[in-house]
């Protein structure tokens, strides 16, 4: 939100762990008070209540991706990272949000069971839909009272990026015309003229998103949707459908005619681009996606670690993954070479980041929870459609939602899930469960059922009072624990990105202490986020090197001493952290030069680790040589340029790893050889900064050389840069 929080996500986060606590803390207490909690079989007849029936036993697999996840924590490289998260402008993949969705998952697929509570919780999606896309459309026009979107080209709501928004408009979209149809069971037309409007403003939305993914997801959507209809729908239901979708298509089309204000809108996307999403040479683009993806293939065949792990380790990896957040560290172990030096922070498809996070047993649950659920559907449908037309709402919803997931899972093939879209697509696929199972408990003609008549809750009978104190502490423990954690990490996570805003400001208006001393507050708050040891980091170098500029020499040790401990104070909690080992490598490499010799073991074992863990991108290992040789280790400065050049193609000269090769060969006594460096440099770039350097590099070794002509000719070059 503008102006107020660092990260404008952290109140969904909030949000979404306050709601997932509240129900764990319901649950505990209510099997405290009642001897068989409501939705939930006792412990001895679990196996009894799952019998052959394929909505359970989905249940039972995401039950064992949770378990899943939670050993792959234990066995992640940085515990804390896939505890709590790496990247907090966008988390929901860390062990804390993926178990908060399960919750929520669970909740609504065990104990949504009345048709008012689908119907409600099908309304709220439309709804939410369509606030966000009218949202979206303000921004559009020149309004966003809380963000920074005003006549943005490609809208994003309040999800932040474009494409967050479109993955949710998806699931809406598909959605909006069933809810109309379930609910025009009573006022026909109107539910069909309201859903059509709703529809449309979530179609123009959804085009000016400008995500080609959502784009593709919602086609698939309703193909599947007719193409279920066809088969399980009469066909009044499927024509009013379509005709609400043509309806809306229409509205939209309508809504696009309205003038844009002076400056809004801009280049936008249209459906030719639609076809650039399979070229090969667009990062955006699904080619573009495919390095990734055959990356990602690589490391996760090898399960290969950076430094090395065992046989054992490795089997390990391939059954729970590197663990939750951990892909961002395991993608640069498979790249061949990487030129841009950026690094994939998710997988653009969701069974693959699934896969390299919680591996074969994380991948193979979610499939099974996937194929469960759906053979659920069509098991009901089939035989609602044999029994007649007693459940013909059942089979509309059932319909709409597997459609809906149908779309949803084309569009996560190239997408990336965050937050906004992850929230409502396992409440939606938990709510498929809730349909199948209230559909069963009111209708006959179900193996191993009986015909039930009213599908709300039994009465339920309150615990004896022998083991209810036992429970009762239990629920005591629980919500204690529940409401600490909600304390201690959630509301001082809105604390610690409220204050860092405030270190925000008064750094730009030049008020370096008291910036500093905010975003000191806030590490203290949350150590977990990056950005502020960064930030803090980055006020110390700048008074080190002030100081150094100053000849003060015991200031500038004292402030890289300070800009170390506040990077190391990071790289403590996470040790992958790639830019935090860049920035404890050149605090430790700079104060070796003002004389800490007890730094220098630690420096060079820094830029070890630095350069091992992304192998295959030469800026990373040139770097790394620049860092060897700022500690004077000369022979390792030389072997990691070397490990830079030997990436070089005529594309992608490496002007920069000639001047370090250069200096080191000079440094190590070889002359000769580093004179040929120096010339390489020039001739890969003859008017940058390492080639200018590298002249006056060789104006001094070939007059050491006895080549005075050679020495007068780059001199020339020289003097016209000076």
């Amino acid at each position: 939100m503008r102006g107020w929080l660092t990260f404008y996500n952290d109140p969904k986060y909030v949000a979404l762990h306050l709601v997932a606590l509240v129900i764990t803390a319901a649950w505990a207490w209510e099997r405290a008070l009642y001897s068989q909690p409501y939705g939930l079989p006792g412990l001895t007849n679990a196996s009894k209540w799952i019998g052959r029936q394929p909505e359970r036993w989905a249940l039972v697999a995401a039950a064992t991706l949770g378990a899943v996840a939670v050993l792959s924590t234990i066995g992640s490289p940085v515990r804390t990272t896939s505890l709590w998260g790496r990247n907090f402008t966008d988390l929901g993949y860390e062990l804390y949000s993926f178990l908060s969705f399960l919750i929520i998952f669970f909740a609504v697929a065990m104990r949504v069971r009345s048709e008012s509570q689908v119907r409600r919780l099908l309304i709220a999606f439309v709804v939410a839909g369509t606030i966000a896309a009218m949202y979206g459309m303000g921004q559009r026009y020149g309004w966003d009272p809380i963000g920074s979107g005003e006549n943005a080209s490609r809208i994003f709501a309040s999800f932040g990026n474009p494409i967050h928004l479109g993955s949710f408009l998806v699931m809406t979209a598909v959605l909006t015309p069933v809810v109309a149809l379930s609910e025009g069971r009573r006022s026909r037309y109107l539910w069909l003229a309201v859903g059509a409007l709703a529809l449309g403003v979530q179609l123009i939305a959804l085009w000016y998103t400008g995500s080609r993914g959502p784009w593709l997801g919602y086609a698939a959507g309703v193909v599947a949707f007719v193409g279920i209809g066809l088969v399980w729908l009469d066909r009044r239901t499927l024509s009013q459908g379509l005709a609400v979708i043509a309806a809306a298509v229409v509205i939209a089309i309508l809504i696009a005619q309205i003038p844009l204000p002076a400056g809004g809108g801009g280049a936008e996307r249209t459906l030719a681009d639609v076809g650039r999403i399979f070229e090969d040479s667009a990062s955006t683009s699904v080619g573009g996606r495919g390095l990734i993806w055959e990356s990602i293939l690589d490391v996760s065949a090898d399960r290969i670690w950076s430094p090395e792990e065992s046989t054992g380790a490795g089997v390990v990896r391939t059954l729970f993954g590197y663990g939750p957040e951990m892909f961002f560290y395991a993608y640069p172990l498979g790249i061949d070479v990487d030129y841009s030096g950026s690094i994939a922070a998710h997988a653009h498809n969701y069974p693959l980041q699934i896969f390299v996070e919680l591996g074969v047993l994380g991948l193979g649950s979610i499939i099974a929870l996937a194929l469960l659920v759906l053979y659920a559907g069509v098991q009901l449908l089939n035989t609602v459609k044999s029994a007649g037309t007693e459940e013909r709402w059942a089979s509309l919803i059932v319909v709409g939602l597997v459609a809906t997931l149908a779309g949803r899972a084309v569009e996560q093939m190239a997408g990336v899930a965050r937050l906004g879209d992850l929230v409502p697509f396992w409440i939606l696929l938990g709510l498929l469960i809730a349909i199948i199972e209230i559909t069963k408990a009111r209708s006959s003609g179900f193996e191993g059922k009986t015909k039930t008549v009213e599908s709300g809750r039994r009465p339920r009978i309150l615990a004896s009072s022998g083991p209810r104190g036992a429970y009762i502490g239990l629920a005591v423990v629980v919500t204690v624990l529940a409401v600490g954690l909600l304390y201690f990490r959630d509301v001082r996570i809105i604390q610690a990105s409220a204050i860092a805003r405030d270190g925000a400001v008064l750094g730009h208006e030049g008020d370096v202490n008291r910036a500093l001393e905010k975003y000191q507050r806030a590490a203290d708050l949350n150590p977990d986020v990056e950005q502020y040891h960064e930030t803090i980091n980055d006020l110390f170098r700048g008074a080190a090197n002030a100081a150094e500029d100053a000849g003060d020499t015991d200031l500038a040790e004292f402030g890289w001493q300070s800009a170390l401990d506040a990077a190391k104070r990071y790289t403590d909690r996470n040790s992958k952290s790639f830019d935090m080992q860049g920035r404890v490598g050149q605090a430790e490499s700079r104060l070796v030069g003002l004389g800490r010799e007890d730094l220098l073991e630690d420096a060079r074992n820094t830029y070890l680790n630095f350069a091992d863990a992304r192998p295959a991108i030469p800026g990373v290992q040139s770097s790394a040589a620049q860092g060897f040789l700022a500690i004077e280790d000369d022979i390792l400065g030389l072997v990691y340029a070397d490990r830079a050049l030997e990436m070089e193609t005529p594309e992608h000269p490496d002007v920069r790893s000639w001047w370090f090769r250069g200096v080191a060969l000079q440094n190590l006594g070889e002359l000769a050889l580093a004179v040929l460096s120096y010339e390489t440099a020039v001739e890969r770039d003859s008017e940058s900064l390492h080639a200018v350097n590298a002249r006056k590099q060789l104006v001094m070794l070939y007059g050491e050389l006895g080549e005075p002509e050679k020495a007068a000719e780059h001199q020339l070059v020289v003097d016209q840069y000076e």
